[in-house]
């Protein structure tokens, strides 16, 4: 791969790069997806905690807004290492931070309601409903239709469902979709299984397979585990934000006392006590470790980067390490590996968010039968509203223009519901449920 093609600013689907004097072009992918719908319904929608009413805990779009601003930090920091390399793709520092920064905004745009027990809510209930009696049966569907996973949702947002639908979604450049790919492969791929399961991580599905192998194309990304080299940078800017943050809400939220958050984030920082002792209260206290680490976590991102660039650029995999954050030095991965365990073990089994979860499954399933049961009437009245039945014409309606289309194939209409449902914040999921069941 090479930093002249994996920087193609020509737009999704088959748009040419055109030069805007006044924008970056990764500045206009950043408008695009900031304005668009989808990353609107973050702002209601969990990142870790529940959304109790506390202004002071994260969301999915606060955690957006915060992994942006690491990422755009990382990626100038490489490009300004790697400047002669950029200045002879015609490149500057600058395009590598707003290219990060793009896709970092878009990082978790496909992720359902609550959080990632949404994603396996969704993933088994299509898999069970698929299995169960009826005459969808007799549809040729694609085979990854009983596998779903936020990564893939989200590259169907961008390039298909949202913005410009069917033409294009939002038309971001080749080199932000290509950059936004975490996982390059299907649902059905042998690589997405994890702990024996199937399908739980890959992004992209059959729907936008084309979509999916133009990116790759016109980017040029290849190799073992062909990857843009800008994916690297996002997932360290979202692991260093989410280890740092998670922590700090549960202190917030009085799951953990602050003691807790000072052992575990003090060693990343050069901070001592005496400095510590100068701030006030427990929220300025959180502040500067949280800044001083982030700070150390960038840098030393920013020179891992650079040391493997090589193997980045020939696609090749990490070994022994998953990401850029398992590449720190000794002195920051230690405290690292332990801050990220202790947001599993306190956080993420917490008794609050079980709760919370095990409620989510029961409204996604409902949510998700009405509008399937509705997609599949359209199916076999061959597209004709006139033909369906009252009830599955009334959930077509307030599916309003994520309703599927005469034309749709088996497959891309029942995605119109999971599309639907997917796109629900959590309040708005909650309380449709409740109404379907006329509560």
């Amino acid at each position: 791969m090479n930093w002249r093609a994996l920087f193609n600013t020509g737009r999704f689907p088959d748009r040419p790069a055109r030069d805007d004097p006044a924008r970056n072009p990764f500045q206009i992918d950043q408008d695009r997806i900031v304005f668009s719908r989808p990353f609107r319904r973050l702002q209601q929608k969990t990142q870790v905690h529940t959304m109790i009413g506390n202004a002071h805990v994260r969301n999915r779009l606060v955690h957006t807004l915060e992994v942006a601003s690491i990422g755009r930090s990382i990626g100038f920091g490489v490009g300004a290492a790697l400047r002669e390399d950029f200045a002879a793709a015609g490149r500057t520092p600058d395009d590598l931070g707003y290219l990060v920064q793009a896709v970092c905004l878009a990082h978790d745009i496909g992720n359902p309601p609550f959080g990632h027990a949404g994603e396996e809510v969704i993933a088994h209930f299509m898999q069970d409903w698929l299995a169960g009696p009826g005459a969808r049966s007799g549809l040729e569907l694609d085979a990854d239709l009983g596998f779903f996973d936020g990564n893939a949702q989200g590259f169907r947002i961008l390039t298909r469902s949202d913005g410009y639908r069917e033409r294009g979604g939002l038309r971001l450049t080749f080199a932000s979709l290509g950059a936004f790919i975490k996982y390059p492969w299907a649902a059905t791929d042998p690589r997405a299984a994890r702990r024996g399961t199937p399908g739980v991580k890959f992004n992209h599905f059959a729907t936008e397979a084309e979509g999916f192998e133009t990116v790759l194309r016109e980017c040029g990304i290849a190799g073992p585990l062909p990857r843009h080299p800008a994916v690297w940078l996002m997932e360290a800017a979202d692991d260093i934000t989410y280890g740092l943050a998670d922590m700090e809400d549960a202190v917030e939220l009085e799951i953990v006392p602050f003691r807790t958050y000072r052992e575990l984030v003090m060693p990343l920082t050069d901070i001592t006590e005496a400095r510590l002792a100068e701030e006030e209260g427990i929220p300025q206290k959180i502040a500067l470790l949280r800044s001083a680490a982030a700070g150390r976590l960038i840098v030393a991102a920013v020179e891992a980067f650079c040391q493997r660039q090589a193997d980045f650029l020939a696609g090749q995999p990490l070994r022994g390490a998953k990401g850029l954050t398992d590449l720190l030095p000794p002195e920051l991965a230690e405290p690292f590996r332990a801050l990220a365990q202790a947001n599993s073990d306190t956080l993420y089994m917490h008794p609050r968010k079980v709760q919370f979860e095990i409620g989510a499954r029961d409204v996604l399933e409902k949510t998700l039968g009405v509008f399937l049961e509705a997609s599949l009437a359209f199916v076999q009245a061959g597209g004709n509203e006139e033909r369906l039945p009252l009830r599955a014409q009334q959930a077509l309606v307030l599916m309003q223009d994520y309703r599927p289309r005469p034309g749709f194939s088996a497959s891309e209409t029942l995605r119109c519901a999971i599309d639907f449902v997917a796109g629900m914040t959590d309040d708005y999921a909650a309380n449709l449920a409740a109404r379907l069941r006329g509560l």
